[in-house]
């Protein structure tokens, strides 16, 4: 199944190939290579044809995967939990970032891309970083060995067993949490905290739940510490988004450095930073 809109805008470049094959996936149907093909213009929309083509094994199995339901439910945190639970077991790498179609050198391409841009805004060498909603402990390993030490954390009693068992590191530890807070790390023992793709289930719980882990972020980041989220909410309202980071940056202490920033050329990921006051 193709979509038109998705079509224009991955031929327009507003959207890379590969977020246009992960939405056309996201739709419920496998998109058909061939009808992909017979699409294809010199340029993105090639690009996705042979996308398709490549990850064809997996076209209807990740369809089915969102049939099957990606809505986490009323009770947020829970549901979130199965979801990547379910993630976990079936598509590890999909669960972590769709757009690799649950190719590990794609997911590899993709965690490169998302790491350098955390380097350049937050340098995590020398640091005691926290990576919530860590899922298969992609980024990280990837920052293990130039970071002082990182506790990777998920909602997902999967996930976190996925992480453990990839995980080579002794600067890498991983443990479950409820979503909620951050008991498991002491006051000011972080000094870089990532929260990547996984915010937006926060703020699906709620403006009380977001403050308070708010609250607990600013607890556990000693003064000058970051704060990086890619991707605030999936509510499609940038403009909110906007206003709700700063509210909450203002609320607990922190500056904004960034808002609303999309760095990325594979992934359409919507960065905000924000720096704990000395």
């Amino acid at each position: 199944m193709t979509d038109p809109a998705i079509i224009a805008a991955c031929a327009a470049g507003e959207i890379s190939p590969e977020i246009a094959l992960s939405r056309l996936l996201l739709l419920g149907t496998a998109p058909d290579p061939a009808e992909l093909a017979r699409l294809a213009t010199p340029g993105p929309l090639a690009r996705l044809a042979v996308l398709a083509d490549t990850h064809r094994d997996q076209l209807e199995p990740l369809s089915a995967f969102a049939r099957a339901g990606l809505d986490p439910g009323d009770d947020t945190m829970a549901g979130t939990a199965a979801l990547f639970d379910r993630f976990a077991a079936q598509a590890p790498e999909a669960g972590v970032a769709f757009y690799s179609f649950g190719d590990p050198e794609a997911l590899a391409r993709a965690t490169s891309e998302l790491v350098a841009v955390i380097r350049e805004w937050a340098p995590p060498a020398g640091r005691r970083v926290v990576d919530l909603g860590c899922g298969i402990g992609r980024v990280s390993l990837a920052l293990a060995a130039e970071a002082a030490a990182v506790t990777g954390i998920d909602v997902s009693a999967g996930m976190v067993a996925a992480a453990q068992a990839r995980s080579g590191s002794a600067r890498a530890t991983f443990v479950q949490g409820d979503g909620l807070g951050l008991p498991m790390i002491a006051n000011g023992a972080a000094d870089l905290l990532l929260a990547v793709d996984c915010w937006p289930f926060v703020v699906r719980g709620g403006p009380a739940a977001t403050d308070a882990l708010v609250a607990e972020i600013a607890r556990v980041l000693a003064p000058g510490g970051d704060f990086i989220i890619f991707n605030w909410s999936y509510r499609g309202d940038p403009a909110l988004d906007d206003r709700d980071a700063h509210m909450l940056a203002e609320g607990h202490g922190f500056d904004v450095v960034r808002a609303g920033e999309r760095p990325f050329a594979i992934w359409d990921g919507v960065g905000f930073h924000l720096r704990r006051r000395a």
